[in-house]
């Protein structure tokens, strides 16, 4: 590891900036610089510190921030195929004061105890996690985050070393060979183990939204932008069927709607012609999407193109 900044709560070379303890390293993975006990400080600082931070898809944003045009990326799933397996199942251990207007957040998240055996899930989630944000986090319609187990390892890199549940994913999947949990269709549904022998059915109701709250949580005022950057942000889930799930699980692909738009490329571009495509999909019966992914999807579709 490189070495500190002089001043851990000072902007650094690109403006990143950590809560008091937290230093930046001289070290870069990707252009991204590299610290290190900023996630051990941010746990006990409500992150004021960052000042204002940004939301990454912002509905007062042309095409909510993205860049409106997408590459055609497929996905390259078919209903059957294997998305990945459980890494890790993770619930909020703790609570950290925040400067939102919650108050706090359950971003410290860890394995939950006896996660090598079957961990309940209910409509709501995992049985014995939590969420300081109600009204923004949680409920039916993200009921569950997910991560790829590839990203969480990259920004653990960046970060100094990430334990799992420590950027607030209930469960990391470890990705199959055609790719990861990103690059499914928004609205398809998927299992984890087996419904039959007590698995549970789920459906993807969107991507995460790298938030001010994010960002305090790891004590960088970066974060939005850096974490986004790569537009793997993770999905959420509805629960479909209530079951239980363990480390080793394997997730595949139940139905995908077939309109073409991932949660990667949707994170991406806010194309409207993949709006467009959701809407039509919902319309015909093919896909269902949740309110909070909806008034973004609505409102890309009547843009132009980027």
């Amino acid at each position: 590891m490189g070495s500190p900044v002089a001043d851990p709560a000072a902007a650094g070379p690109d403006g990143a900036r950590g809560p008091r303890g937290g230093t930046m390293t001289d070290q870069q993975i990707n252009g991204v610089p590299v610290t290190s006990g900023t996630l051990e400080a941010a746990m006990n600082d409500d992150g004021a510190s960052l000042g204002d931070l940004p939301l990454a898809r912002d509905l007062g944003l042309p095409h909510a921030g993205a860049d409106g045009r997408h590459a055609d990326e497929p996905s390259p799933f078919h209903d059957g195929d294997l998305v990945g397996v459980l890494g890790a199942v993770c619930v909020a251990t703790r609570m950290r004061p925040d400067a939102g207007e919650a108050g706090r957040s359950a971003i410290g998240k860890a394995v939950a105890d006896g996660a090598d055996g079957p961990v309940e899930v209910t409509r709501t989630g995992l049985v014995g996690d939590a969420h300081g944000d109600r009204v923004r986090h949680g409920g039916e319609s993200k009921a569950l985050y997910v991560m790829d187990a590839a990203e969480q390892a990259h920004w653990s890199r960046v970060l100094g070393g990430v334990e799992p549940g420590r950027l607030g994913e209930n469960i990391l999947i470890v990705p199959g060979a055609l790719g990861g949990i990103d690059d499914v269709e928004l609205g398809a549904i998927l299992s984890l183990g087996d419904p039959a022998a007590g698995g549970v059915r789920v459906r993807v109701t969107g991507v995460r939204n790298p938030c001010p709250t994010f960002a305090r949580g790891v004590g960088r005022a970066d974060w939005v932008e850096v974490f986004s950057a790569r537009a793997r942000v993770g999905v959420y889930l509805s629960v479909l069927s209530e079951g239980a799930v363990r480390t080793g699980d394997e997730v595949r692909v139940v139905s995908s709607p077939g309109h073409r738009v991932t949660c990667t490329r949707w994170f991406a571009h806010h194309d409207p012609r993949d709006a467009q495509a959701l809407l039509s999909s919902e319309i015909f019966g093919n896909c269902v999407i949740a309110p909070y992914t909806k008034k973004y999807v609505r409102a890309a579709a009547h843009e132009q193109v980027g």
